[in-house]
């Protein structure tokens, strides 16, 4: 088959599609409230109790909602509509984060970690919601640039959310005026949600009880095994986070404890990795009409690797921040790509639960790796756990050359759809 050479087309031309527009300003505005919420509950349980179990607490209240429920909820997201689902788990969202203002001693920290595992149930709907619903209202040529603007804008977000809560709580004591304003972020998000207008290329699939759950359930399940692309995706992403997950529990002991970094400091290391971020998230959505998808994951997973192994032998804090940076660099593009390549890949029917199945997958290596990282820690050295982490990624990417090879295999051929010009 011959290959056709697409015109380039980026992140404005993205952004000239209202539909889409919509979606990214009202997720811009949430995501800045996703921030807040997320540094105002670690500081106020740091405050009220000044116990590393408890923020561990709630760092696993966040997390179980995807190992208990993600995979039934993608199920749901492919039986109904996806723009009422996304409308309406923000709205349950935007009510639950307003229990957290009447948290004011130790004795009710049970409501953070009951609110924060409500939201991240109510979250695992959302995001495969809103995976499968973009490839309704992008043309497929401007997926990958579509996903690298969502990508790098969750990440600048992200940083001004985590700013404005550390500026919030200083001046006004408690968590109150981050939770209110991440709740409200929710229903402006809401707002925007709803102006979209979304076509409907398949009927939901609405017959059935339980049965039918579990039987759809394993219908997607099926679907992801029975494509070597999918596969290489799911195998790929699950291994690279047995390496990272332990480097995300052991990197400020690296930095505070082995590289004696000032606190001030930490600051500047998370900007070294944004701006390699938002760069790598630049270029993929300028370039994307150039790139082979798989070969984007490849690289950037091997680069992660690279990057990750290299920490683990500097000792001056300066060669960290240039490591972080091109770390940076290589985590946004592969982000972006690994979205879009389920978005191709995947009948519009079936993405909720193929998308859900793999970051099922993906959090339990996720899971399992921070579990470990103290022990290894202890045992091995962080040093020598970064330097294990870095092959770990790897061989993660070099798996995932041989995995994700595109072939004429007919599972292989990017899903065609009527979608809206826009």
């Amino acid at each position: 088959m011959a290959e056709v050479i697409e015109k380039n087309r980026g992140a404005r031309e993205v952004l000239a599609n209202s539909e889409f527009r919509k979606l990214w300003i009202g997720q811009t505005i949430s995501q800045i409230g996703d921030g807040l919420t997320t540094l105002a509950m670690m500081i106020v349980i740091n405050q009220l109790t000044g116990s590393t179990a408890a923020l561990a607490g709630i760092t696993i209240a966040l997390a179980l909602p995807q190992l208990l429920f993600g995979m039934l909820a993608g199920v749901f997201v492919d039986r109904w509509d996806r723009k009422k689902l996304m409308i309406i788990s923000d709205i349950l969202r935007g009510i639950l984060v307003l229990a957290l203002i009447f948290v004011r001693d130790a004795s009710w920290i049970w409501v953070f970690y009951v609110v924060g595992f409500l939201q991240a149930s109510v979250g695992t709907f959302f995001f495969p919601a809103k995976g499968a619903l973009i490839p309704l209202i992008v043309d497929k040529e401007l997926l990958l640039a579509a996903n690298s603007l969502s990508q790098t804008t969750q990440v600048i977000t992200g940083v001004v959310g985590s700013a404005l809560a550390g500026f919030l709580v200083g001046i006004s004591g408690s968590g109150w005026p981050a939770f209110s304003l991440d709740s409200l972020s929710f229903f402006v998000s809401a707002v925007f949600i709803a102006r979209m207008i979304v076509p409907k290329v398949t009927a939901e699939l609405t017959e059935g009880g339980t049965q039918a759950v579990f039987s759809q359930l394993g219908e997607g399940v099926r679907f992801v095994f029975s494509s070597s692309m999918l596969v290489g995706v799911m195998v790929t992403f699950a291994i690279t986070m047995l390496g990272i997950g332990a480097i995300n529990v052991l990197f400020i002991p690296l930095l505070v404890k082995d590289l004696q970094v000032p606190t001030a400091m930490l600051g500047f290391v998370d900007a070294a990795q944004v701006v390699g971020m938002v760069l790598g998230g630049g270029l993929v959505a300028t370039l994307a009409s150039r790139l082979k998808a798989s070969w984007v994951i490849v690289c950037g997973v091997v680069g992660l690797g690279v990057c990750v192994a290299v920490v683990s032998v500097l000792h001056s804090i300066w060669l960290v921040y240039v490591a972080l940076f091109f770390l940076g660099l290589c985590l946004t593009p592969v982000q972006a790509t690994a979205s879009t390549l389920m978005q191709k890949y995947v009948p519009n029917e079936k993405r909720g639960r193929a998308g859900s199945a793999i970051n099922t997958a993906i959090s339990v290596a996720s899971v399992i790796s921070m579990a470990l990282a103290g022990v290894l820690g202890d045992t091995l050295g962080v040093r020598n756990v970064f330097m294990l982490s870095g092959v770990v990624v790897i061989i993660a990417g070099l798996l995932g050359a041989f995995l994700m090879r595109e072939t004429s295999q007919p599972d292989l051929a990017p899903v065609e759809e009527s979608l809206p010009n826009s």
